[in-house]
């Protein structure tokens, strides 16, 4: 997670974006304190519901935009069926 959060303040992909946004920075900072801060449960806690093996994590994915579709939320990629202003 930490990795994932400073790849992102580093700018990577930002300029994929079409837009600049101007309050992501803070928003990572913030979110990699609270990441920081957090405590792991012990090995013995039970998860509830158990965390997903690797035969159940997510497998949609966008190959042209290169994230992770939120099915069933939507129907595809975000950026795939966004509306197009003409």
């Amino acid at each position: 997670m930490l990795r994932a959060t400073a790849l992102a303040l580093s700018g990577h992909r930002w300029n994929e974006l079409g837009y600049d946004p101007p309050f992501a920075q803070d928003y990572l900072y913030r979110f990699k304190a609270m990441v920081e801060y957090f405590v792991d449960a012990p090995d013995d806690t039970p998860l509830a519901g158990g965390f997903p093996g690797l035969g159940e994590r997510a497998m949609a994915s966008c190959a042209a935009h290169r994230i992770l579709s939120a099915l069933p939320h939507w129907e595809g990629c975000f950026l795939c069926t966004r509306p197009r202003s003409s």
